[in-house]
């Protein structure tokens, strides 16, 4: 169970070369997740190792001890060390290079990577104190349940993102909040995501984000964490 919902967290919280600027070569912060659904909550706590060259581990010491490894190909690895079993997956939705971590500190926060999904503005607009831009396929993917995006910035910075489908149903929000500065960048240390399974089913994920370090500050054993060879392959 709680390896599924790693794997979920990873497909939609991270949909997550890493090209930091020249500065952040880089980065161990440790994350809180608290997911609530049909009445139950789960929480997640781990640290994370964030390096320059696209690797990221992912070390989930709670409620079960998990170490997750991923690189900017989307190759994932989930072991776990108390069976010494690992599972493997592939695909873009794990890559690193479209982790939240990446599009704050590439300075990709002004289009939360929606660009390199493959969408185009098809509309930008003020809205009181925000700017608004409205987002869709360049080229129409039917096999995406998302049609169309939304995204606020207030000050620059994104505060808020929504998901439509082809009923124009929102599917998934997100909000970005408590804003840290790390070097020249902030960094939303808190975010709260909602996923619509149906109108009456929804997942809500609360993220938060602390004890940030950079550089030579950041150190962990788990920076450049290899998963031992003895490991048993469950697919």
């Amino acid at each position: 169970m709680i390896a599924r919902t790693i794997a979920l967290y990873f497909s939609f919280l991270l949909c997550t070369s890493f090209a930091v600027k020249d500065n952040i070569e880089r980065i161990y912060v440790k994350m809180e997740s608290k997911q609530l659904q049909a009445g139950k909550t789960i929480t997640l706590k781990s640290e994370i190792c964030f390096e320059q060259n696209g690797d990221m581990v992912t070390h989930f010491t709670y409620p079960t001890e998990y170490i997750v490894v991923t690189n900017k190909m989307g190759e994932i690895k989930i072991y776990d060390p108390a069976k010494n079993t690992v599972i493997s997956k592939q695909g873009t939705l794990f890559s690193t290079q479209s982790s939240q971590l990446v599009y704050f500190l590439t300075g990709k926060s002004n289009d939360m990577g929606l660009s390199d999904l493959g969408f185009v503005p098809t509309k930008t607009y003020p809205e009181n104190n925000l700017i608004v831009s409205e987002w869709m396929h360049k080229v129409p993917d039917t096999k995406s349940p998302v049609v169309t995006v939304k995204l606020v910035h207030q000050q620059q910075k994104p505060i808020y993102m929504d998901y439509k489908d082809k009923t124009n149903s929102i599917i998934r929000k997100v909000f970005y909040y408590g804003y840290k500065q790390l070097n020249q960048f902030s960094f939303p240390a808190i975010t709260t995501e909602i996923i619509y399974n149906s109108k009456s089913d929804s997942v809500v994920t609360k993220t938060s984000y602390n004890d940030f370090k950079l550089n030579a500050a950041a150190t962990s054993t788990y920076f450049g964490y290899k998963i031992p060879v003895t490991a048993r392959k469950l697919n």
